[in-house]
């Protein structure tokens, strides 16, 4: 579906762009029409320009598509207006605008070394097709000029068109930086609950295997009526056991403080590859950025030597153009428009303005025919510079004083080069100016996007790393904590029944040796990231094992499932199991309970578990009691993560109830 809303996007996009082209060449054919027939009948090439013009103007429509045919076009209609003597000796604005955007269209979206080639040399032969037959080119200066005016479009749309690139680029390099935010937040995790696995085999593996493997030499001693025997490998257990609760909850608070610091010692790596992979990565060095200091100097080194070249090429020219009586009027006149380049960075308007009135004096004192060519380029900077460092508003109404200024001067001093003036000294160089700025600014603003992404990566991986050492910490303390306690004391409480109830000490033998097998089996599902995607999780279908240990542990447990057992999702499950869990080992070990009730009840919208007891503990101590730890912390956390409900208290009867009730279905 997104497949197809993408291309349905871009389907509306381009037809929306044809059909605004074609309206363009409509709009343009009529102008140009009309700008024909209102033209002095004595003008020359009048019939046919009112003929070629929808040569020149109609192929527009497909400017996006076939970039290259509206300017063959344009160099089509030139070539039948010079055959039929009719070449624009008087330029039309319409003819003129059609040349900037065909210049434009085919610099904008031809693609390809080979079509950009084709567009280049298409637009010098239009420039010697003008410099050899316009009657209006009579000077080197004017030839300078058209050679100089004639690439700008092309540029500019060429420039557009690489700026489109750099942003596809730009946002395409942020895709991916957010796509690899997600793969290191996930790839955090996996790293997190892997050192976490070392930890714990390092501090409780070895403790449960030697449990375990005393807990299964108990029978045969206590068969063999070897009691010294019995009660040394209780005791071993027991302080094994504590040893390794102590470890644990040592864990556990780091875990719980979110502590970046090594939860274990590792040993020391005992090979140089071993070292070198057990040696973070140096973090990449900061690309260097040249201080404001320094950029401002290279940008007032730049305009000083633009500035310098300006004003030899002015002082050339006019040496040449203006009469002997002049020449000293000339050269200062020259310095007047010249010099203010030097401030364009810092007030680019001002600048343009004091530029062309220092032309316009120079116009008007000199009277300098032809125009000349380094006044010329004057202007075409001074537009640049209000395009290129001019703010929004500012840059609009400086082009808009600029364009005016130009206009009145051409029409007051060279009548015939109002269009050129316009667009060649004011609209062109000024949209070149805002284009580049437009992509300096792009560029910086990507930039800082990417910097940022770069720190919500690195804050996504700390969030992930955080969530798996806190979910590792619940894990850890419903399932392995709670069986080395059990652990303890269990065997601690056996001492004493090897002589006087062997039976019974038997029956706590083989509880040490179950929990024992299980903690393991909770600790290799922990530890083992790739199993843990794989291997079954605990449930509501294990509450019967869990009812099982207690009774071995010599408390009567009672299990209730009320309603249809249904399927529920995995993540309820298995906080359902754990509250029932965590209730249980709270009940054995703080309520001294003799009986409890465990009650799952299932309905259409939601899971409940139901733990209650006859417990005595000190101070009515319950599942929810105190010296439960984190017992009750952890239950409401799960019941919290799936918007459930907990009721936790003493029961009118005596004893404590623990009550949860997990939704099923989205709200």
């Amino acid at each position: 579906m997104a497949v197809v809303r993408d291309v349905s996007g871009i389907v509306a996009r381009t037809g929306r762009s044809s059909s605004l082209d074609a309206l363009l060449a409509a709009g343009l054919t009529i102008a140009g029409e009309l700008e024909v027939l209102l033209s002095p009948p004595a003008a020359s090439g009048r019939l046919a320009s009112a003929l070629v013009l929808p040569l020149t103007t109609v192929p527009l429509a497909w400017r996006r598509r076939a970039p290259l045919l509206p300017l063959a076009a344009v160099a089509a209609g030139l070539v039948t207006q010079t055959l039929l003597g009719g070449l624009v000796a008087e330029p039309a604005v319409t003819s003129l605008v059609a040349l900037v955007l065909a210049l434009y269209a085919a610099g904008r979206y031809v693609a390809g070394a080979a079509g950009l080639a084709v567009a280049v040399a298409t637009t010098v032969a239009l420039a010697a097709m003008r410099i050899a037959f316009d009657p209006a080119v009579e000077s080197a200066g004017d030839a300078i000029l058209t050679l100089a005016y004639a690439p700008v479009p092309l540029l500019v749309g060429r420039w557009l068109r690489g700026q489109a690139l750099l942003r596809a680029e730009l946002e395409g390099k942020a895709d991916e930086l957010e796509r690899e935010r997600e793969r290191n937040a996930l790839q955090a995790a996996d790293e997190e609950r892997m050192r976490i696995a070392a930890d714990l085999r390092a501090v409780v593996t070895g403790s449960l295997t030697a449990i375990l493997r005393d807990a299964e030499a108990l029978p045969g001693r206590l068969c063999a009526h070897d009691g010294a025997a019995a009660r040394a490998l209780f005791a071993g257990i027991a302080g094994r056991a504590r040893e390794a609760l102590a470890d644990v909850r040592r864990i556990l608070g780091v875990l719980r403080h979110g502590s970046p610091a090594p939860l274990a010692p590792a040993a020391a790596p005992e090979s140089a590859a071993e070292r070198a992979a057990a040696t973070p990565p140096p973090a990449p060095a900061p690309a260097a950025v040249p201080p404001p200091q320094r950029t401002a100097r290279r940008a007032r080194r730049q305009d000083l030597a633009l500035a310098a070249a300006l004003l030899a090429g002015a002082e050339l020219e006019l040496a040449f153009a203006a009469p002997a009586g002049d020449l000293p009027l000339a050269a200062v006149s020259a310095v007047l428009i010249v010099a203010p380049l030097l401030w364009r960075r810092r007030a680019p308007v001002a600048v343009a303005l004091a530029v062309l009135a220092a032309v316009a004096l120079q116009s008007g004192v000199l009277r300098l025919d032809p125009f000349p060519v380094a006044d010329s380029f004057a202007l075409i900077s001074a537009s640049y510079a209000v395009g290129a460092h001019a703010g929004g508003r500012a840059a609009v109404a400086g082009l808009a004083a600029l364009v005016a200024g130009l206009a009145a001067h051409a029409a007051v001093f060279h009548p015939d080069g109002v269009a050129p003036a316009v667009l060649g000294a004011g609209l062109v160089p000024w949209v070149a100016g805002r284009t580049l700025r437009s992509r300096r600014l792009l560029a910086r603003e990507l930039g800082e996007r990417a910097a940022r992404m770069e720190h919500a990566r690195e804050q996504a991986a700390l969030a992930a790393r955080t969530a798996e050492r806190v979910r590792v910490a619940r894990e850890l303390h419903d399932a392995v904590a709670h069986s080395i306690s059990v652990i303890a004391i269990q065997a601690a409480g056996a001492d004493g029944l090897v002589d006087r109830d062997g039976e019974r000490a038997a029956q706590v033998a083989a509880l040490l040796a179950i929990v024992s097998r299980d903690a393991l089996a909770e600790l290799g599902r922990l530890v083992a990231p790739a199993a843990a995607e794989t291997a079954a999780q605990p449930g509501l279908a294990g509450v019967d094992a869990l009812a099982q240990r207690a009774r071995a542990g010599g408390m009567e447990v009672d299990v209730r499932v009320e309603g249809e057992p249904a399927e529920v999702p995995s993540g309820v499950d298995l906080a359902a199991y754990r509250i029932v869990q965590e209730a249980l080992a709270n009940t054995a070990k703080h309520a001294r309970a003799g009986h409890a009730w465990v009650v799952v009840r299932y309905d259409r919208r939601a899971v409940e578990v139901e733990v209650a007891d006859d417990g005595r503990g000190p101070n009515g101590a319950g599942p929810a009691g105190a010296g439960g730890g984190h017992g009750l912390v952890g239950i409401r956390e799960r019941v919290a993560l799936y918007d459930g409900t907990l009721d936790v208290g003493r029961r009118p009867s005596g004893g404590f109830r623990v009550h949860a009730r997990l939704p099923t279905t989205a709200a």
